[in-house]
């Protein structure tokens, strides 16, 4: 009965950490080709006609480099230009793409936030700061 138990709660602890860190490589992972996984996430959710998926596609691939600069410096810098990214995209937009536009922005910003809250549940404590505690 005991070792049931104690198999029981291995697996639930095992397969719970596995699950956890499948989520955050899936969250975690960048397009290769951020232009075109942004422009068919926008083409699919905002039903974006062909003249649309070309304006955002340009606007997207002309933030490229600056993203990819902004990633490498701040995030305060590559907040600020998504926002500006953003802002741009939404000008191409009717009023209801722009409605469903702003509420999947802020499904993805949630998720990014679950992402990291779960990258740092996941860190390990740094060396010594579980005997620091103990050591006084």
């Amino acid at each position: 009965m005991l070792a049931a138990l104690l198999a029981g709660v291995c697996i639930g602890f095992f397969g719970y950490s596995a699950i956890i860190q499948a989520r955050i490589r899936r969250f975690s992972q960048i397009p290769g080709n951020l232009s075109e996984h942004i422009t068919g996430k926008l083409t699919e959710r905002l039903k974006l006609d062909a003249g649309q998926q070309a304006q955002v596609r340009a606007v997207v691939q002309s933030y490229d480099g600056r993203l990819k600069e902004a990633r490498d410096q701040s995030r305060a810098t590559l907040d600020s230009l998504l926002g500006q990214m953003r802002a741009e995209v939404a000008t191409h937009l009717t009023p209801e793409q722009r409605a469903e536009h702003e509420k999947l922005l802020q499904e993805m910003d949630q998720l990014r936030r679950d992402s990291r809250a779960l990258r740092r549940a996941m860190q390990p404590p740094p060396p010594g700061a579980g005997n620091a505690a103990t050591a006084k």
